[in-house]
Protein backbone atom coordinates (compact mmCIF):
# COMPACT_ATOMS: atom_id res chain seq x y z
CA UNK A 1 0.00 0.00 0.00
CA UNK A 2 1.07 3.43 -0.65
CA UNK A 3 1.45 6.01 2.06
CA UNK A 4 -1.48 7.95 0.65
CA UNK A 5 -3.78 4.92 0.81
CA UNK A 6 -2.78 4.25 4.45
CA UNK A 7 -3.55 7.82 5.36
CA UNK A 8 -6.94 7.63 3.64
CA UNK A 9 -7.68 4.34 5.43
CA UNK A 10 -6.70 5.81 8.80
CA UNK A 11 -8.93 8.84 8.21
CA UNK A 12 -11.77 6.54 7.21
CA UNK A 13 -11.34 4.46 10.39
CA UNK A 14 -11.21 7.60 12.50
CA UNK A 15 -14.33 9.02 10.93
CA UNK A 16 -16.08 5.67 11.24
CA UNK A 17 -15.25 5.53 14.98
CA UNK A 18 -16.53 9.10 15.40
CA UNK A 19 -19.69 8.16 13.56
CA UNK A 20 -20.19 5.06 15.74
CA UNK A 21 -19.61 7.14 18.91
CA UNK A 22 -22.10 9.76 17.77
CA UNK A 23 -24.58 6.98 16.98
CA UNK A 24 -24.20 5.58 20.51
CA UNK A 25 -24.64 9.03 22.03
CA UNK A 26 -27.78 9.63 19.99
CA UNK A 27 -29.09 6.19 20.88
CA UNK A 28 -28.57 6.89 24.61
CA UNK A 29 -30.20 10.30 24.27
CA UNK A 30 -33.13 8.74 22.43
CA UNK A 31 -33.59 6.15 25.20
CA UNK A 32 -33.54 8.88 27.85
CA UNK A 33 -36.06 10.92 25.92
CA UNK A 34 -38.32 7.91 25.45
CA UNK A 35 -38.13 7.23 29.18
CA UNK A 36 -38.96 10.89 29.94
CA UNK A 37 -41.94 10.74 27.57
CA UNK A 38 -43.17 7.55 29.26
CA UNK A 39 -42.87 9.20 32.69
CA UNK A 40 -44.76 12.26 31.44
CA UNK A 41 -47.47 10.03 29.97
CA UNK A 42 -47.82 8.27 33.32
CA UNK A 43 -48.00 11.58 35.16
CA UNK A 44 -50.54 12.89 32.66
CA UNK A 45 -52.69 9.79 33.11
CA UNK A 46 -52.60 10.22 36.88
CA UNK A 47 -53.52 13.89 36.60
CA UNK A 48 -56.38 13.11 34.23
CA UNK A 49 -57.67 10.50 36.67
CA UNK A 50 -57.39 12.98 39.56
CA UNK A 51 -59.18 15.62 37.47
CA UNK A 52 -62.02 13.20 36.79
CA UNK A 53 -62.30 12.42 40.51
CA UNK A 54 -62.35 16.11 41.42
CA UNK A 55 -64.90 16.86 38.72
CA UNK A 56 -67.16 14.08 40.07
CA UNK A 57 -66.71 15.34 43.63
CA UNK A 58 -67.61 18.86 42.49
CA UNK A 59 -70.74 17.61 40.73
CA UNK A 60 -71.72 15.70 43.88
CA UNK A 61 -71.17 18.82 45.96
CA UNK A 62 -73.35 20.87 43.63
CA UNK A 63 -76.11 18.27 43.87
CA UNK A 64 -75.84 18.16 47.65
CA UNK A 65 -76.00 21.95 47.76
CA UNK A 66 -79.14 21.89 45.64
CA UNK A 67 -80.73 19.32 47.92
CA UNK A 68 -79.81 21.23 51.06
CA UNK A 69 -81.23 24.42 49.58
CA UNK A 70 -84.40 22.53 48.85
CA UNK A 71 -84.60 21.29 52.45
CA UNK A 72 -84.04 24.83 53.73
CA UNK A 73 -86.77 26.13 51.48
CA UNK A 74 -89.12 23.39 52.72
CA UNK A 75 -88.33 24.27 56.33
CA UNK A 76 -88.92 27.96 55.64
CA UNK A 77 -92.22 27.18 53.93
CA UNK A 78 -93.31 25.03 56.91
CA UNK A 79 -92.47 27.86 59.31
CA UNK A 80 -94.39 30.34 57.18
CA UNK A 81 -97.43 28.04 57.03
CA UNK A 82 -97.25 27.52 60.81
CA UNK A 83 -97.29 31.31 61.35
CA UNK A 84 -100.22 31.70 58.98
CA UNK A 85 -102.16 28.95 60.80
CA UNK A 86 -101.50 30.71 64.15
CA UNK A 87 -102.77 34.00 62.73
CA UNK A 88 -105.88 32.28 61.38
CA UNK A 89 -106.46 30.61 64.75
CA UNK A 90 -106.13 34.00 66.47
CA UNK A 91 -108.57 35.56 64.04
CA UNK A 92 -111.05 32.72 64.60
CA UNK A 93 -110.68 33.13 68.38
CA UNK A 94 -111.28 36.87 68.04
CA UNK A 95 -114.39 36.30 65.96
CA UNK A 96 -115.73 33.75 68.43
CA UNK A 97 -115.17 36.13 71.36
CA UNK A 98 -116.96 38.97 69.56
CA UNK A 99 -120.11 36.88 69.00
Amino acid sequence: MHENEKQILEQFELRLRDLVDKYKEQKNLNEKLLQAVAEKDTALGELQHRYSELEQAYDNLKQARMISLTYEEVDNAKEHITRLVREIDQCIDSLIKKQ
